[in-house]
């Protein structure tokens, strides 16, 4: 049921919401610090400067659903699913993200912190200006990506997919990318970067 409704500034802190599916919902500066979000399913929402910290969103379903300019710091999101989502300009700070799955969307200005995300299907994805410092993204499928203006640092990309991304910022000193699969014009510019000479 589309509810199609309209909230700013509304006080959910510490607010027991588990198990709720909300539709068509928009949420403009919600405080849902602390707030037992677990199994919560969104379609078509829109949080726009919210704030999960330490919320629980474990097992939660997330489908074409919008975070913008998000926080979510100490965030449980365990077993939580974004499918197609909008996460522009928002942030994970120490989230418990174990057996999360990201599909799709667009992570532009994302910062994913120091955050193990394991095999994600990001193939096509907006990361333009992502923050992927201390970001552990082993095993992803990063094809077509657009990684223009990315951060890294000590980022974990081994294993990863990067045929057709658009990497142009990437100093390949600042990430592990050990057993990635890589254009051959991604290998000739890393090969640059340390002086060597291919041909």
């Amino acid at each position: 049921m589309t509810e199609e409704t309209e909230e700013t500034g509304t006080d959910y802190s510490n607010d027991d919401l588990a198990g709720q599916r909300w539709e068509g919902r928009r949420f403009e500066s919600c405080d849902f610090t602390g707030a037992d979000l677990s199994e919560l399913v969104t379609v078509g929402c829109s949080f726009s400067a919210c704030d999960f910290t330490d919320a629980d969103l474990s097992r939660s379903r997330h489908e074409g659903s919008e975070f913008v300019v998000a926080t979510f710091a100490q965030t449980r999101l365990v077993d939580a699913t974004f499918d197609g989502c909008k996460m522009t300009g928002s942030v994970f700070d120490q989230i418990g993200a174990r057996g999360i799955t990201l599909h799709g969307g667009d992570f532009s200005s994302f910062s994913f912190g120091a955050t193990k995300l394991g095999r994600q299907d990001l193939s096509g994805v907006r990361l333009a200006g992502a923050s992927l410092v201390d970001t552990d993204l082993r095993g992803s499928d990063l094809t077509g990506c657009d990684l223009r203006g990315a951060r890294f640092g000590n980022t974990v990309l081994r294993e990863c997919d990067l045929r057709g991304a658009r990497i142009d910022s990437m100093d390949p000193r600042l990430v592990d990318l050990r057993d990635a699969h890589v254009d051959m014009e991604h290998a000739l510019a890393f090969a640059a970067v340390f002086g060597v000479i291919v041909g």
